[in-house]
């Protein structure tokens, strides 16, 4: 019963971080509503947190790959400074994320 609920948990931590890809390529300010800061705050900010270090030792495991094959800056972006940006660098309450 343990496996199955760390497995249920992993795949839900790992299809959250999975949103921190999208982007947009323009930004309207609709205003927010009180339900999606708290949502935001309480719920995808902590799980962008995890999503972050999970990304991070999926690129340490990964480096045994990315090394030999010169593409270490670019598999950093994608496991560990987008979700980094997308959890910190984004007004609260807003789900699109503009670099």
């Amino acid at each position: 019963m343990k496996t199955l609920l760390n497995t249920m948990l992993f795949a839900l931590l790992i299809s959250m971080t999975s949103v921190s890809f999208a982007e947009y390529d323009y930004y309207e300010d609709e205003g927010t509503t009180d339900g999606e800061v708290i949502v935001d705050l309480l719920l995808v900010r902590p799980l962008g947190i995890v999503g972050s270090v999970a990304g991070l030792a999926v690129q340490g495991v990964g480096l045994l790959f990315s090394v030999p094959g010169e593409n270490f800056d670019e598999t950093g972006e994608i496991l560990v400074k987008a979700p980094l940006n997308y959890t910190f660098n984004r007004p609260l309450g807003h789900f699109e994320h503009n670099e």
